[in-house]
Formats: structure tokens, C-alpha cells, sequence
């Protein structure tokens, strides 16, 4: 398939790219090109501007000062799971950009691209000839849902691998545009409506990637259900966090909702215990009822959120192995 008609630009600065996105409200980023490119050929995506922000240095850095790992949102996958004190001591991030798609995939695609990612839905992500046998819907600029048809919203999923580990890693993000620049913790940027699913204010980018060194002092995991070992999107994804020591722990699942959803219930749960294998099948109970899911993909809701307790049961019980 041919890509639609656009106009393309290519930024060498923050500023210069909030400029055009100013100026122009047609406009899309073009970092790895993995989403945004699938998308535009299946005309699910019709930008009259492609800017591509590849050409702004210091969106491709990893540092370590000010008691944080700070990562540019145009760093690789592939870079961020290949990158010593990741892969060492933030399993969870490492897990999870390694799980995306296939290693062609992981060399171009972006930590920030895999973060703000569109929502995806089976009546939404076809091709233009699909979609034109039914009515079009919310998301694709229509006025039905077709998977909730009853409720004035979109109900696509979102379903990137990153965020939910990046969330119980307690992961911050700054956004910045021409005239500011802001800190924002990374569970404020989803919106929860799939038809708008990020919370940018007009002419921002996701520019940084912040996770406090303390999140280092614990135990994490990311765990995938896909239809595929490689080249598939979640089906269900479990990121999970444990401090043994402080008997905290962080829960959040991908694929289940309108956002990444913090596994609130599950954590209240097991706040101050100590992880035993007599904890596992209630917590496992309580997981499978952290969420609603919709049928967005050919998996029902029952057996997405069977499997969003299964894997944070596997999860629990490899900290408890790890940290034996």
C-alpha cells in the first residue's frame, strides 16, 4: 500500500518542531515510523505534515544525574534494553522493550513512540476498504462505537508494552513545547477516551523519560500474553514491581483498558505482607478484577482478565525466586 500525500519536515530542535506543530494542526510526529507509517497506509492516520524528529540531538541520550536514569524519547528500544543499568537493575523496562514486536522493530522504534502509541481496536486498525463496510466510528471521526454501542466514547485499548513498566517504576515524563517545559508523572499523560488517548497540550512533545534511581533498590518484571511470540501486540501485558524489604509493591497491566491501568486493588493486597505462595490465588482473583475489558481484539474480556491474573501470579512468584 502507497503511502497518502503529505508535506515533510525535519526539525532540528525542540522548539523548531513545537513551531510546526503550532502552526500546523494537521501535523504528526515521525520518530521510528513503526506506528505512525502501518497507520497512514491503512489511512487510519492522514497527517497533512510529517515531522520527522530524528535530527534533535538530545532526544537520543541516556544519562544517569540527579538521582534519576533519564532517557531521550527518540533512544531505540533496542538501546534501552541493551543499556547496562537497565538490563541489570530495571528488569521490567528491559523485559518490556525487548517484547516489542521483532528485533527490526526494537533497532527502530522509539521508547517514546512505543509510549504514545494510537489506541487500537479491531474495527479501527483495517484497512480503509474494511472500515468502509460499516459505519465509521468514533475514533476514525464517526459518532458510534461499535464495540460499546451504547456509550459516547471510544473504547480502543491501549496496548503498549512500555508504559506499564515504566508506571511501577514510578516513572515521571517532561514534556516540553516552544514556550514551556513541564514535569509530569506518566500516568497523567493517558487520557482514558481511545479516541484522544493522550493528555498533550497543544504544540507539546514528549521529550524525556525520568525514573527515580530508587526504583533500582527493588525487584521488576514485565510478563507478555501475545498471539505471537514476536511481531504481535499484548493480548494482555502485567508489569510488577516489589520492594521485599518495605513490603511494597506496584501493579500495572497493558491491553485491558482505555489507558495502562494501575493495579490499585492488588497493591492495597499486598502492601505490608510478605509474598507467599498462600497469597498468590487471591491476589491472582483480585488481578482478574482490576479491570473491564471490552472486546477490542478476537480475545474475549473473561479471558483477558483470567490472564491479567495468571500473570502477575507468575510474576509474584518469580520476585519470589529472584529474591530467595
Amino acid at each position: 500500500m502507497r503511502l497518502p500525500k503529505f508535506r515533510y519536515v525535519e526539525p532540528e530542535s525542540i522548539k523548531e518542531a513545537s513551531t510546526i506543530l503550532l502552526d500546523e494542526p494537521g501535523a504528526k510526529f515521525l520518530a521510528g515510523g513503526t506506528d505512525i507509517l502501518p497507520n497512514m497506509k491503512h489511512r487510519v492516520e492522514l497527517p497533512s505534515v510529517v515531522v520527522n524528529i530524528k535530527k534533535i540531538p538530545e532526544l537520543n541520550t541516556i544519562q544517569q544525574d540527579n538521582g534519576a536514569i533519564r532517557i531521550g524519547a527518540l533512544t531505540s528500544l533496542k538501546k534501552v534494553y541493551e543499556y547496562p543499568i537497565i538490563a541489570k537493575n530495571l528488569s521490567a523496562l528491559a523485559s518490556a522493550a525487548s517484547s516489542v514486536g521483532s528485533y527490526h522493530h526494537q533497532t527502530m522504534g522509539t521508547i517514546g513512540g512505543n509510549i504514545c502509541q494510537q489506541n487500537r481496536c479491531k474495527y479501527f486498525n483495517q484497512s480503509q476498504w474494511w472500515r468502509s463496510s460499516r459505519p465509521t466510528c468514533f475514533k476514525a471521526g464517526g459518532e458510534i462505537c461499535h464495540v460499546v454501542n451504547k456509550k459516547e466514547i471510544c473504547y480502543s485499548s491501549y496496548c503498549g508494552d512500555v508504559a506499564p513498566a515504566l508506571l511501577v517504576l514510578d516513572a515521571k515524563i517532561i514534556v516540553e513545547s516552544r514556550d514551556h517545559s513541564r514535569e509530569i508523572p506518566l500516568e497523567t499523560l493517558f487520557s482514558g477516551n481511545g479516541k484522544a488517548s493522550l493528555n498533550f497540550q497543544r504544540g507539546e512533545l514528549l521529550t524525556q523519560i525520568v525514573i527515580p534511581e530508587t526504583a533500582m533498590n527493588g525487584f521488576s518484571t514485565y510478563l507478555k500474553c501475545a498471539n505471537r511470540e514476536s511481531i504481535d501486540f499484548p493480548v494482555v501485558g502485567t508489569a510488577f514491581w516489589a520492594s521485599m524489604e518495605k513490603k511494597e509493591y506496584r501493579v500495572a497491566f497493558t491491553a485491558v483498558d482505555r489507558k495502562p491501568l494501575r493495579g490499585n486493588r492488588v497493591e492495597d493486597f499486598l502492601k505490608g505482607k510478605n509474598l507467599s505462595e498462600e497469597l498468590l490465588e487471591e491476589a491472582n482473583q483480585i488481578a482478574s478484577r482490576e479491570a473491564n475489558p471490552v472486546k477490542t481484539s478476537n480475545y474475549s474480556p473473561s479471558y483477558k482478565r483470567k490472564m491479567m491474573g495468571l500473570l502477575l501470579r507468575s510474576a509474584i512468584q518469580e520476585a519470589m525466586r529472584r529474591t530467595a
